[in-house]
This record gives structure tokens, C-alpha cells and sequence, in this order.
């Protein structure tokens, strides 16, 4: 399996919205929708190569960010459609910029702007 991070997203966009857009590449395993804060989405895929498709294609249509998920573990890891659990600790809550947790992409520091 492998996750698809998207950044840069509408807040009114929906799990809907985005298999609608990234199931043309492959079998889609899961799509969590962020919602506080707004603006980012995982996509796990079946196979890596679909993940792969779907960066290549779609990251800066819409004026996203499309890349692979830094912080997949080819294992589902709970982050799948509807689990909220284990989210109020915020251990695997980390920025796909620099890595560092307490921040995400768009607050990072480390991207020179």
C-alpha cells in the first residue's frame, strides 16, 4: 500500500470529491479528509505504482501539493476512513516538510517563504 499526501486543499472539499479524482489511477484503500485544521487529505492505494500515476498528474492541478505520504508504513496504521482513535495525542500528527511534529507543511518554516 502506499499513502498520498494532498495539501493545499479547499476546506469544502470531501472524501467523495477526492476519490472522484484520484480513483481514475488504481484501487483506493482509504481517503481521510483532514477537518480541523482544514486543508490536506491522505489517499492510500493498493499499489505504490497507482500512488505514483497519481502524483505525477495531479500534483498542482487545483493549485495542489501531491506527493507521496512521509509518514506511510504500508501497513494501514489506522488512518483509514471514520478512525478517529489515537488522534487526540498527536504523536503521528508530524510537518511533511521538515518532519518535525507540533506544525504542519503550509506553518513550516523550512520552506523558505
Amino acid at each position: 500500500m502506499a499513502g498520498v499526501y494532498v495539501g493545499n486543499l479547499d476546506p469544502r472539499v470531501s472524501e467523495r470529491d477526492l476519490e472522484d479524482e484520484f480513483r481514475v489511477f488504481g484501487v483506493i484503500k482509504a481517503v481521510w479528509v483532514a477537518r480541523r485544521p482544514p486543508g490536506y487529505a491522505f489517499i492510500d492505494f493498493d499499489d505504490h505504482r497507482d500512488a505514483e500515476d497519481a502524483i505525477r498528474e495531479l500534483d498542482g492541478k487545483n493549485g495542489w501539493r501531491v506527493e507521496l505520504s512521509h509518514n506511510s508504513r504500508g501497513q494501514g496504521g489506522g488512518r483509514g476512513a471514520g478512525d478517529g482513535r489515537g488522534r487526540s495525542g498527536g504523536s503521528d500528527l508530524k510537518c511533511y516538510e521538515c518532519g518535525e511534529p507540533d506544525h504542519f507543511a503550509r506553518e513550516c518554516h523550512s520552506r523558505g517563504g
